[in-house]
């Protein structure tokens, strides 16, 4: 009687030691080139495939417009504009259709969409897959409310067969741990943006000027910015009647202005190009035309995860008090209210290091460096590193 062997499962493969090198080559990266690379390493070792082509930080997945779009180093096509467009016609009657009624699904492969044999008949495969001599598909999706995010694609030649269900069921496994990677990036990239965009900022003289994220929650607002805010939201003589950040809101001409930037950004970007968009720019007023503003949307260089941000400058007109709320403490009244070792660990995180690196630095564990952070945050009165940064400048 002849043994058969039993197929490994999905958790034998990834608690093989080659499949724990490379799962935790991911989770120590710590910027975007970091996890790009190690994702690399991780499906070209899990899941074998002939090209692998990742779509990062989706503003219109429907349309693939994406933030940039990146092709493996080992991939035999690269993803390039005409491919993109093709993808873009015919997969909105091939795989969105899917997508639609499944909503938040992480990871699927061309055979749960139409049944195999029809699937070489279809558009999609005679102008998209055909061509470039693939035959199987597999995808790893990162949505955010009911919209993808970032994508990943692999896929497959005739002669290296579909995804098994052992691999789809492995990559079902990674995906929390993708996810995680990406979450970690976008907080890092996010602070990282906001200490360049203050330092850039004080640079120059102050103005009322907002920096606004792709859904239009304020990243920073100066003190002029927000006392504007309340003279358009309210008018000058009723503004004065307020602490203009008790009432801080965005002005609805204002978001209405960013609205109209959105599609134009879109339009320009549809195939995530590595080089970044032009600036857009446009104006709002307010109702009665006494206040302006200019507003720019833009990508920040290197923020791959990051969608592009809105910078609005508000004008002053000429002989107009802005409204103003109790007075600031000074930088030095706010160094003093911290003992020794809280200015030190202040002064280390206002020159970006990280906690882990401030924790090298002082010779303390990363846990007692969050903890007594937590402190310094709470004795002057803010919840970020970017706004510690401000107050003790």
């Amino acid at each position: 009687m002849t043994a058969t062997l039993a197929l490994p499962d999905a958790a034998t493969v990834l608690h093989t030691t080659r499949a724990q090198r490379v799962l935790l080559g991911l989770h120590r990266a710590m910027d975007f080139n970091g996890v790009w690379a190690a994702l690399q390493r991780l499906l070209e070792t899990l899941a074998p495939h002939d090209t692998m082509v990742m779509s990062v930080n989706y503003v219109d997945w429907r349309r693939e417009a994406t933030t940039r779009r990146l092709t493996s180093g080992h991939s035999r096509v690269l993803a390039d504009e005409k491919t993109s467009r093709l993808v873009v016609e015919e997969g909105r009657h091939f795989f969105q259709p899917f997508l639609e009624k499944n909503p938040g699904i992480p990871v699927y492969h061309h055979t749960q969409v139409m049944a195999p044999e029809k699937i070489p008949d279809t558009r999609y495969y005679q102008r998209v897959m055909t061509p470039f001599g693939w035959r199987y598909s597999a995808h790893l999706l990162f949505w955010r409310e009911e919209k993808v995010e970032t994508a990943i694609a692999l896929r497959r030649r005739p002669e290296q067969g579909d995804f098994t269900p052992v691999e789809m069921e492995v990559m079902r496994a990674l995906h929390p741990h993708i996810a995680v990677a990406f979450e970690r990036v976008k907080i890092f990239e996010g602070e990282r943006r906001r200490r360049r965009l203050l330092e850039s900022f004080y640079r120059a003289k102050p103005e009322a000027v907002l920096f606004l994220d792709w859904d239009l929650s304020a990243l920073y607002a100066s003190q002029e910015g927000m006392a504007m805010c309340a003279v358009w939201n309210f008018g000058p003589k009723r503004a004065r009647q307020f602490s203009p950040a008790d009432v801080f809101k965005l002005p609805p001409e204002i978001a209405a202005a960013c609205a109209t930037l959105k599609p134009a950004w879109e339009q320009q970007a549809p195939r995530g190009a590595a080089v970044a968009p032009a600036p857009l720019s446009t104006e709002a007023a307010s109702a009665d035309g006494t206040s302006r503003a200019t507003i720019t949307l833009q990508r920040e260089t290197g923020s791959a995860l990051i969608k592009p941000i809105f910078i609005v400058r508000m004008q002053i007109p000429e002989g107009l008090a802005l409204p103003s709320g109790a007075p600031e403490p000074t930088a030095g009244h706010l160094r003093a209210r911290l003992t020794p070792n809280e200015r030190r660990l202040a002064e280390l995180v206002c020159a970006g290091l990280s906690n882990k690196e401030v924790a090298a630095r002082l010779k303390r564990s990363e846990g007692s460096v969050k903890v007594q952070l937590s402190g310094v945050f709470q004795k002057l009165h803010v919840t970020s590193r970017a706004k510690l940064m401000v107050a003790l400048r």
